[in-house]
């Protein structure tokens, strides 16, 4: 029956709420520890934590709790990086993206996702294309490409663009 078409969704939580992203985008969770930080750049857009190394190609990480405008981490606070392949501007990228700690991958119906009530301030429903009701709580599923797909992203790809003309440039000379 194609009303019980089911998808997966990778369950993550931010500051206890519980998020969802369909598990196809997600290429790999990575765990920060001493061997795999985020290294900050200067200049950076404000939900851009940084760059990280994932299989010998650098690239960007978005803060989600500044993203959602929720409480920023804390300088000793764990969390990990959602490795994501998300089509941006109409091309491929790979992306991290920061969550406290990943649940579980779920199954939902997509019958089963409500749209998302209007609300005052809070999450930007923007990026919230639906909500689910499970085990007691609610699970908000996530447009993760139109959260990332924003101007920092974009930003980020231009200043790369021009810092490596600036520097063929300098070689040229």
């Amino acid at each position: 029956m194609t009303d019980k078409q089911l998808n997966s969704y990778l369950t993550f939580r931010l500051k206890g709420e519980l998020f969802a992203i369909g598990v196809e985008k997600v290429l790999e969770i990575i765990e920060t520890t001493e061997d795999h930080t985020i290294t900050n750049l200067p200049k950076a857009p404000d939900a851009v934590e940084g760059v990280v190394n994932f299989r010998g190609n650098v690239i960007p990480v978005v803060n989600t709790r500044q993203k959602f405008d929720l409480e920023n981490y804390q300088e000793q606070e764990r969390f990990v990086v959602m490795v994501l392949n998300l089509t941006l501007g109409g091309e491929e990228h790979i992306v991290g993206a920061m969550s406290d700690k990943v649940v579980d991958v779920i199954e939902i119906v997509e019958k089963e996702i409500q749209p998302v009530p209007e609300v005052g301030k809070g999450y930007n429903s923007d990026y919230v294309s639906g909500v689910v009701y499970r085990k007691g709580e609610f699970v908000m599923v996530l447009d993760i490409e139109a959260a990332i797909e924003s101007d920092e992203i974009i930003q980020l790809r231009e200043e790369e663009v021009e810092e490596s003309n600036e520097q063929d440039g300098l070689i040229a000379e």
